[in-house]
């Protein structure tokens, strides 16, 4: 079956259950305490991506894919069923087409229709606080932008991250400990580069071939090891769901017994091959009868809003403030590797650092708390990429605004605002800020800072502790 085959029949929000509701009562419970718990890792996919166009609602990708077929110059006529990403792709490759023109399509395709709308099902799922770490199967946006949505006032505070064979990025090792939500996209996430992200079944070999081997992403692995997945309308083929659940697990399926995953997917349901293997081999993997997965992120939402209104009011946290005088690392979520390298290197040089909002906890007033942590701040890093020339709202800019408010009260002659690039970013680019382009840039390739950057910024740092900056 191809990955994500449309010729299954498309969920709608008008569907019945496959099976009555009833048939899955006993597994509701064990997987409300689970997220309850904090024991529940979403795998969200393709399914539960719908969008409006012409009369009615379709799924995003059948969309991608009837007009990736266009800009191919592809017959959708000459493909069996409607079209889909694997079908367009593989016609165009074997009619003698560059695969390099399937990504560059794509990403033009996913550029040029916006700031689509953010599916309510991923909105949805983005109010289950508990939900911490989520696992994307696709490779668009809109996963990390309903979770900034629904719990960040818009703001970009997700910490995205996308695998891909030649960029092996894990989450951090400490996810549990962040106040952060984090998306991680395992088969990529759109970019022009051949191979960055899953179009075909043959590039989601050479996804899953590249995981082999002694465990290219710990932290990710042990996070999947200890949680319950949750897996919904991902639309795998069968062997696709077979390796996923073995990785998530430490032993062999036949001594697996840790542990309990939910699938939610009509084609896993309908596959008899499938499900008699997941019992036959003991796997601790249920399916539920509720298959469409638009009714079952509803049916879900509504039980834990429930439960949720029925729960004690949680004891109020005392947010802890930044200490005057640390050096502020502002960054796009994309750049967290370097900027994290840039974090540990001045505080082995015996800086108080500000590196991220980790230290903001739910429900606080996080945008109030940033602007006076840069008031407090001595010095002001602004790691600069083409992540931060995109056109979307990002919480970064309203760093960089604070940090030339703050600019103004600082003497002429005191270095505030230090912008670090870490990619091949224009300087003179229209969406970096003209304050920003008038100043100096300390370059930065990759994770390898300049110890000389760090003696100046300790020098810099070491001034204003002598001083003291009165800001009106």
């Amino acid at each position: 079956m191809p990955l994500g085959d449309p010729s299954m029949p498309e969920p709608s929000a008008d569907a019945g259950p496959l099976l009555r509701l009833d048939a899955d009562e006993e597994l509701w419970e064990p997987l409300l305490l689970s997220i309850e718990e904090g024991r529940v890792v979403p795998i969200i996919g393709r399914d539960l991506l719908t969008i409006t166009a012409g009369a009615g609602e379709t799924l995003l990708y059948t969309w991608l894919a009837e007009r990736l077929a266009r800009a191919l110059k592809v017959d959708v006529d000459s493909l069996a069923g409607a079209p889909s990403l694997e079908a367009v792709a593989t016609r165009h490759v074997s009619t003698g087409g560059d695969p390099r023109q399937i990504y560059i399509k794509l990403a033009l395709l996913l550029r040029d229709v916006g700031a689509l709308p953010v599916p309510a099902p991923l909105k949805q799922l983005a109010g289950i606080k508990p939900f911490k770490l989520f696992v994307s199967s696709t490779f668009d946006s809109l996963l990390a932008r309903a979770i900034n949505e629904v719990r960040f006032d818009g703001l970009d505070y997700t910490q995205v991250i996308a695998y891909a064979p030649r960029e092996k990025v894990d989450i951090p090792a400490d996810w549990e400990q962040s106040n952060q939500s984090f998306v991680f996209h395992l088969l990529g996430k759109v970019s022009s580069m051949e191979g960055s992200y899953v179009v075909s079944e043959e590039d989601a070999l050479e996804f899953v071939h590249s995981l082999q081997g002694p465990g290219p992403l710990p932290n990710l692995t042990s996070a999947l090891n200890e949680s319950s997945l949750l897996v919904i309308g991902c639309g795998f083929p069968a062997w696709l769901v077979r390796f996923f659940i073995r990785a998530a697990r430490r032993s062999r399926l036949l001594l697996a017994r840790e542990k309990t995953d939910f699938i939610v997917d009509a084609r896993a349901g309908g596959d008899a091959d499938l499900v008699a293997f997941l019992r036959n081999f003991k796997t601790g993997t249920e399916i539920f009868a509720l298959a469409d997965p638009l009714r079952f992120v509803d049916e879900l939402s509504s039980r834990w809003q429930s439960r949720v209104r029925q729960a004690p009011a949680p004891a109020a946290v005392e947010v802890p403030v930044m200490d005057p005088g640390a050096v502020f690392i502002s960054y796009a979520s994309e750049d967290r590797p370097a900027a994290e390298a840039l974090r540990e290197a001045l505080d082995a040089a015996g800086m108080d650092v500000w590196f991220d909002r980790d230290r903001l906890f739910a429900g606080d007033a996080f945008e109030s708390r940033i602007r006076r942590n840069i008031e407090r701040c001595s010095l002001f890093i602004a790691v600069l990429s083409k992540s931060c020339v995109t056109p979307d709202r990002r919480f970064f800019r309203l760093e960089w605004d604070q940090a030339q408010r703050v600019a103004v009260t600082v003497p002429e002659s005191a270095e505030f605002i230090l912008p670090v690039a870490v990619d091949d970013l224009r300087h003179d680019h229209e969406f970096i800020p003209e304050k920003f382009r008038q100043l100096h840039w300390q370059t930065q390739q990759g994770s390898t800072v300049d110890p000389g950057f760090v003696d100046r910024v300790r020098q810099l740092y070491r001034e204003h502790q002598s001083r003291t900056v009165i800001r009106l």
